[in-house]
């Protein structure tokens, strides 16, 4: 392999992984993104347990990451682990056994605010 092609093999590579890489950042816990999939089947169903209202106001809800930090749970919400308060986790399985959020966009006072959780379930 000589030089030049090597360089254009290493140039496409990287061009390939630098454009992949922000699709699968939205995915995870971004306003807005994969609320349309789940709408339907499942985020119009979710209810808030401290106001009885729903979980859902149009793009409020989507797919995100969750993790176990000491004795509480993260969810990942626009670029950011935000804990998940007992009373927002709801006792519900997704139905792709994913991590879901419904927050609001996290500007101002609205930074940390969780409507509701639903969590994968514990293996």
């Amino acid at each position: 392999m000589t030089y030049a092609s090597r360089f254009c093999f290493l140039f496409a590579l990287l061009v390939t992984l630098n454009l992949a890489s922000p699709g699968a950042q939205a995915q995870e816990g971004q306003h807005g993104h994969g609320h349309a999939q789940w709408h339907e089947k499942f985020y119009n169903k979710l209810m808030r347990k401290d106001t009885k209202t729903s979980c859902c106001n149009l793009s409020d809800c989507r797919p995100t990451q969750s993790r176990m930090i000491d004795d509480h749970y993260e969810v990942l919400v626009d670029e950011e682990w935000v804990p998940a308060p007992q009373d927002v986790i709801q006792n519900v399985a997704a139905p792709d056994g994913g991590a879901h959020v419904c927050a609001p966009k996290q500007l101002g006072s609205n930074k940390g605010k969780l409507y509701c959780v639903v969590l994968p379930p514990e293996t």
